[in-house]
């Protein structure tokens, strides 16, 4: 007999999944996806379907650690916790030399508990985004909300342009949903920098020099204006149309495709699929958001599926996140408080050095800052100065530089609700497991902190019953336990009415196009540190990260030209070098030196280690893609 347990995917992911946990008489437990789920439809990750390697790993930290000179030893929770209470009450009443530091490594509502503690201690904490900031703030800039279409629309379309999101990496379903789509008819046309996991399922490609999207967009919005394939319907929901079609007409069309590298066959494709009348649906990427000008780049090709009347048609328009869906209600985590100040993501390990007064005390929750931060060597030293505490379950980059580390349940250990970005259910992530060791879950941390401060905090259950009254949402945490997931009423189709959330109900087009910053002299390639396919982010076994990092570049590659082979090679930046094994990758733009990210400076690798701290345009988002780099030997730049 096999016993088979309903639960949910709560990490870091836009898929959301419904899972199946198979108990059978002997042998090991298996995660599957549940096939009734409407999204999840028995499909999940194979990271997924490994995850029981994390939970049993032999390295996973289970019991709390505190350091004792450059080594740690095991403490009892009540030593622990007692240790990190203590410094906080020494610091309450300057709370802004505490600095709270949590991110989304789960989407569970509890475990999001710390920012309840910190927020009622009124700590530091910080502003922008390592993830979706820049594109979101862009689409608010130009809708006034972010809202999504369900993906479903996008079986409804006569094409899709897969604007630059890595489906192949980041999301199995919508891979699938592109392959479906093909397979019923539907073109799909990928704009990318020649990576083929970006580019996924699609029929067409068009390369572009990274970062400059937003001209290869203008080309195609200066040609659908002169050939009067504009809507006239969409421009009059506009405010300010008139400036964009100026600034379209003063602009030459040759320089903006060599400004984005791209075919006058190409954007002549893109104005053809746009300037049709059947409804073109967008798929916007992530990491077009992710440059010094990400914001702008999204900006650009949201106006281009406006003004060619894609917006609001069942089967089109845009998707890059589908905002708040009011299904599930976080606000619990936020009732603390506001913080005393805060500081920049992308500058934190400068902006906290020059803090006055200073900061005594970091709590890291969520992310392996040092690992997944920019200039990852200044944010190790930013730890290391300071009593800092890490909730981690492995001794990644940034536990090594802690004072205290708490241990957390994992998924499957705890029970959570959460929804995913990919559909409009709330699912009930059931516990399956006891926690390994000593672990507990996030939200026992956060709440035995502050019984110890003498803080109010709801129960587990007051937090998940509240999150269920959201206004779409209409169940009840006893239908959710049972049935393991609730869908929300249909949304409908964003802007289908035409009315906008600005005040006017209008849209807005961008006012400007901005050139592309110029690369620092000897830095010819784009560094681009793209998610990788076989793990999460940074949840990269060590005994993965063995031997040197490898790097790609295009066999078209300037670079190689400059380069012994037979010597040892380095990817340089101003910041440092780490040496790679080269790999050549056809299709690739020749500009690009691609280094997939998430792996640890502990191993001799870690590429944030080499990405210098830079904020785009819009939201605080860091800009990673937007470092420079070159290819080198050692101890000579070139080859005798």
């Amino acid at each position: 007999m096999t016993r088979i347990v309903k639960t949910a995917c709560t990490r870091h992911c836009s898929d959301g999944c419904a899972l199946c946990v198979e108990f059978p008489s002997q042998g090991r437990p298996r995660i599957r996806g549940n096939p009734d789920h409407p999204f999840t439809a028995g499909v999940i990750c194979a990271k997924t379907a490994r995850y029981f390697e994390l939970i049993d790993s032999p390295t996973r930290i289970t019991t709390p650690l505190v350091r004792d000179g450059e080594e740690f030893r095991q403490a009892s929770w009540d030593e622990a916790l007692d240790l990190v209470a203590a410094r906080l009450q020494a610091l309450r009443a300057t709370p802004e030399r505490i600095m709270h530091v949590w991110y989304y490594a789960s989407f569970g509502v509890l475990a999001q508990a710390s920012r309840r503690l910190f927020g009622s201690l009124h700590a530091s904490g910080f502003t922008g985004s390592p993830c979706l900031s820049a594109g979101a703030q862009a689409t608010i800039q130009d809708f006034g909300a972010v809202r999504g279409a369900d993906l479903s629309e996008f079986l409804k379309a006569a094409r899709i342009v897969n604007w630059g999101r890595n489906v192949q990496a980041q999301s199995p379903h919508l891979n699938l949903l592109l392959r479906k789509a093909r397979r019923s008819g539907i073109s799909v046309l990928a704009v990318h920098v020649g990576d083929q996991a970006q580019a996924g399922e699609c029929d067409r490609h068009i390369l572009v020099r990274p970062g400059t999207d937003r001209f290869l967009a203008a080309a195609v919005l200066k040609l659908l204006m002169e050939r009067g394939a504009v809507s006239r319907q969409a421009l009059d929901r506009s405010a300010n149309w008139d400036v964009l079609e100026r600034l379209l007409r003063s602009l030459d069309y040759g320089r903006l495709l060599d400004q984005c590298g791209a075919r006058e066959a190409d954007a002549e494709l893109l104005a053809d699929w746009y300037g049709r009348a059947e409804p073109v649906a967008t798929l916007l990427g992530r990491g077009l958001q992710r440059y010094t000008l990400g914001g702008e780049n999204v900006r650009f090709v949201n106006a281009l599926a406006m003004a060619s009347g894609h917006v609001g048609k069942p089967g089109g328009g845009i998707f890059f996140d589908q905002g708040d869906l009011g299904i599930l209600d976080y606000s619990w985590a936020k009732a603390g408080g506001s913080p005393a100040r805060t500081f920049r993501f992308t500058h934190l390990a400068q902006d906290v050095e020059r803090a006055d007064p200073p900061v005594d005390m970091i709590w890291v929750e969520g992310m392996n800052l040092v690992t997944q931060g920019q200039d990852s060597q200044a944010l190790a030293g930013m730890l290391r100065q300071r009593f800092s505490v890490v909730v981690a379950p492995f001794m990644t980059d940034t536990a090594e530089c802690a004072s205290v580390i708490l241990p957390p349940a994992l998924m499957l250990e705890t029970e959570d609700i959460c929804k995913g970005a990919l559909h409009d259910c709330v699912l009930h992530a059931a516990q399956v497991l006891q926690p390994r060791g000593e672990a507990r879950s996030n939200f026992d941390i956060a709440a035995s902190l502050a019984a110890r401060l003498d803080l109010e905090f709801p129960t587990a259950e007051e937090v998940m019953r509240n999150a269920l009254r959201a206004p779409a949402m209409h169940t009840s945490l006893e239908e959710l336990r049972e049935r393991g997931w609730a869908k929300a009423p249909d949304r409908g189709i964003p802007w289908a009415d035409g009315h906008f959330a600005h005040p006017d109900g209008k849209y807005r087009f961008p006012e400007a196009l901005h050139e592309e910053p110029p690369a620092p002299m000897g830095y010819p390639l784009r560094l681009l540190s793209l998610i990788r396919k076989d793990h999460l982010l940074s949840q990269i076994p060590e005994e993965d990260q063995i031997g040197l990092p490898t790097a790609y570049v295009s066999p078209d590659c300037a670079t190689l030209a400059e380069l012994d082979l037979s010597k040892p090679v380095f990817l340089s930046t101003p910041l440092g070098r780490l040496q790679v094994r080269l790999e050549l990758q056809p299709g690739l733009h020749p500009e690009v030196v691609l280094y997939p990210r998430g792996d640890w400076l502990k191993c001799g690798r870690g590429v944030n280690r080499l990405i210098e701290p830079r904020e785009a345009d819009f939201g605080g988002q860091a800009a990673y893609y937007s470092q420079q780099a070159r290819l080198e030997n050692w101890p000579d730049l070139a080859p005798e």
